[in-house]
């Protein structure tokens, strides 16, 4: 495993406090571009970054570990930055020891570690022969990633974990262009290029053969995993951030213990199973625990990291999307699995329950603002439903509504979840929101 090097170790003496962080992380890619293979890749990446305090003043510096003196460079900047920093009243210290609370959850992969050239080439090439459609441009990243946090106080943690990440995008040209995205997030090489070369296809001629929404109406709004993963983490994983009600910056920040969703919500963080950053100890060095965030619609708890105090296992520099540059990360609160329980309906059940709705496939961008939860999306295709059925697809609409009010109007929850990043998500449906076109 990766580890400090012995002079960052000997620097952390100097001071009232202090941390080093190190990661490595390995990097094989194949892209595609115009439906053919232009590149297959292999990087390597490895850097440190260096805090410490004295008082209430902080210093901090990173580095990519690139050559013989970048370790002594790192802890030069951080002290000079330490000597000109102003006092930071909100500082609490670095993490403490702690005991795991989890098992260490099963991230690591032996077939994405010793992944060659090759096998890429071939997922690359089933997509694009599955594919009816083109490919404009296309990545399969399938990364190892090593990381070590060691402290003044004691902490000395490592982890290790495979990401395994795509992201595809497609275009027809039928009615008018229409364009498809498919992405794919976990620790293992489960991605099916059948599959995603198929919905590819499919997406992007149904986008192709859109019409636009005439009119505004008032409808239900059912969003599949792949759209409403990011919607959530910008709404209600913003509310039960520690930081945002810290500040009081969360609109749930007095809601403890109170109702703020529907009776059939509940979600927990849960970083026991294979997911992009499930881990035993976050990357502080705090341990890291399944923990219920909403049950049953009551705000149960929010997600804290050092900063904030009393942490929660939640500081995270890694990413569940690029591997790269952890080292570089100041830690932030991060879920690390941001589960919604399941429901027993599969999409085609709560399609046929719905008498008035929009099923959206593809948003030109799902996320609702980070503090109101409003949001004002433009729908590139999405499926107009009436008494049940299918009546219609359309584009060029604006779908508007208030994710923290939708998750508190849940008409139905799939049976289907995914991993999205770090959320699981079924599709689900949600009253109240409205549909604007021309």
């Amino acid at each position: 495993m990766i580890y400090p090097d012995d002079r960052a170790i000997k620097a952390m003496e100097k001071y009232d406090q202090a941390e080093v962080y190190v990661s490595r992380a390995v990097v094989n890619t194949v892209y595609i571009d115009g439906s053919k293979i232009s590149n297959i890749e292999t990087k390597t990446d490895e850097g440190m970054m260096f805090r410490m305090s004295e008082g209430r003043r902080m210093g901090k510096s990173s580095v990519s570990l690139d050559s013989p003196g970048a370790a002594a460079s790192c802890l030069e900047m951080a002290d000079s930055v330490l000597r000109f920093s102003p006092e930071n009243a909100a500082f609490k210290g670095y993490a403490q020891p702690g005991r795991a609370k989890i098992a260490a959850p099963d991230v690591w992969d032996r077939k994405a570690e010793n992944i060659t050239p090759e096998e890429l080439r071939e997922l690359a090439k089933c997509v694009i022969e599955n594919c009816r459609v083109s490919i404009p441009r296309a990545q399969i990243r399938v990364s190892c990633i090593e990381s070590r946090t060691v402290n003044g106080n004691g902490v000395d943690v490592g982890h290790r974990s495979t990401l395994v990440y795509g992201h595809f995008t497609s275009m027809a040209d039928i009615d008018h262009p229409g364009e498809g995205m498919e992405t794919f997030h976990g620790t293992h090489l489960t991605l099916d290029p059948v599959l995603i070369g198929r919905n590819l296809a499919r997406k992007a001629e149904a986008a192709a053969t859109c019409r636009e929404f005439r009119g505004s109406e008032k409808l239900s709004m059912i969003l599949p995993p792949s759209e409403l993963g990011d919607m959530l983490i910008s709404s209600v994983g913003s509310a039960v951030n520690g930081e945002n009600r810290k500040y009081g910056r969360s609109l749930w920040k007095d809601s403890l213990g109170e109702k703020v969703a529907s009776d059939c919500i509940t979600m927990v963080d849960d970083p026991t199973v294979s997911a992009p950053l499930s881990c035993a100890f976050d990357d502080e060095g705090v341990p890291a625990e399944r923990r219920p965030i909403i049950e049953n619609g009551i705000l149960r708890g929010f997600l804290r990291d050092t900063f904030c105090g009393d942490s929660t296992g939640n500081g995270m520099r890694r990413s569940s999307v690029e591997p790269q540059g952890a080292y570089d990360r100041t830690p932030t609160i991060k879920p690390l699995n941001l589960t919604v329980k399941p429901g027993s309906k599969n999409a085609e059940d709560i399609v046929a329950q719905t008498e008035k709705g929009i099923l959206v496939e593809k948003f030109a961008w799902p996320e609702a603002d980070e503090l109101t939860g409003r949001f004002g999306l433009n729908v590139r295709c999405g499926y107009i439903i009436r008494n049940g059925e299918i009546a219609g697809v359309v584009n060029n609409a604006l779908l508007m509504g208030n994710m923290l009010d939708a998750v508190a109007n849940v008409e139905a929850v799939g049976n289907d979840p995914a991993q999205m990043g770090v959320v699981t998500v079924p599709t689900m449906s949600f009253s109240g929101t409205e549909l604007v076109g021309n």
